[in-house]
């Protein structure tokens, strides 16, 4: 009986020291999430799930996407695609292409849930069949209260160039707002050897540009959802921008020979001074109502842009 009593405990102990084997394996297995996805239509790159999304901005994040591209710092290319229009949570952006820069460069990682990389725009999206869209879904507070965030940057270059944005984030019951308020001053030195010709004509022109711009903008997002699966939506954006003393100045050296094969070299220097200031405010009111499961829905759009430069 003894033995049959030890038997048994022993077999007790050894399962027990089993399942606590397997719940300590199971304890430590990590789940991680995708950060990419390839859709028909699409690709999705969830930015809340990336660990270069800390310390970036929009501008940032999107350079470091698959199709998507920058040469010269300030305009955004998607791959096989004429154009790229910029769509904020499903709805157009109509800022112009300064405004638009500065206002991705000025925008948190943080701030942004996913971005979508759109490479066949349905109808719905009201494009030309060859531009493709970037679609900027910022994230939304999902319980009640308030949250926020506050960043400064500083670059420094030829020149020391600055920036600042604030956002908040607000949710009570069905209504939810989110905003960002940003500021830049930024200064741009370049110098330039530009040549050009042939055996019998060239030109070389060698010299700067400079740029000092000042930009202040932000948005206001608000949703409020009627009834279930129907929400509304508002957007404004606004930005201004002030280039002051911008100025070019290349001396061109121009070389060429005449009839009788005599060589000539003629200079001028060509200085170009520039004063401007940009205004841009947008209005975006939006319905949409989710017809089923499968993401059949209606979205109704009404749109106003303003905008008006002075230089």
């Amino acid at each position: 009986m003894r033995k049959l009593l030890f038997t048994a405990a022993l077999l007790t102990s050894l399962l027990s020291y089993s399942q606590e084997e397997k719940t300590k394996d199971i304890e430590e297995v990590k789940m991680t999430k995708k950060v990419l996805q390839k859709k028909s239509d699409r690709l999705v790159f969830d930015v809340a799930a990336s660990p270069i999304a800390k310390g970036n901005n929009a501008f940032d994040l999107l350079k470091e996407m698959p199709l998507v591209s920058s040469t010269d710092d300030k305009n955004i290319k998607i791959s096989g695609k004429s154009n790229a229009v910029i769509f904020i949570n499903g709805r157009k952006s109509n800022m112009n292409a300064d405004a638009l820069e500065s206002f991705l460069k000025s925008m948190p990682a943080e701030n942004i849930a996913k971005i979508e990389v759109i490479t066949v725009p349905g109808s719905e999206y009201h494009v030309e069949s060859s531009d493709g869209i970037i679609n900027i879904i910022l994230k939304k507070k999902l319980t009640d209260g308030t949250n926020g965030n506050l960043r400064f940057g500083n670059t420094q270059a030829k020149r020391n160039s600055q920036n600042a944005s604030a956002s908040i984030n607000f949710r009570k019951n069905k209504l939810a707002i989110s905003s960002n308020f940003n500021s830049r001053n930024t200064f741009r030195d370049q110098q330039y050897t530009l040549k050009n010709g042939d055996a019998n004509f060239n030109n070389t022109s060698v010299g700067y540009v400079r740029n000092n711009d000042l930009d202040l903008g932000g948005y206001v997002n608000v949703d409020y959802d009627l009834i279930e699966k129907q929400n509304i939506g508002l957007s404004y954006n606004s930005w201004y921008s002030e280039t002051k003393d911008a100025q070019s100045n290349l001396l061109n050296t121009l070389v060429y020979r005449d009839d009788n094969n005599v060589t000539k070299t003629t200079y001028n220097r060509a200085v170009n001074n520039m004063n401007a200031r940009d205004f841009n405010n947008s209005i975006n009111l939006n319905y949409e109502a989710k017809l089923d499961d499968k993401e059949s829905k209606i979205n109704l759009n009404a749109a106003y842009l303003n905008f008006t430069k002075a230089q």
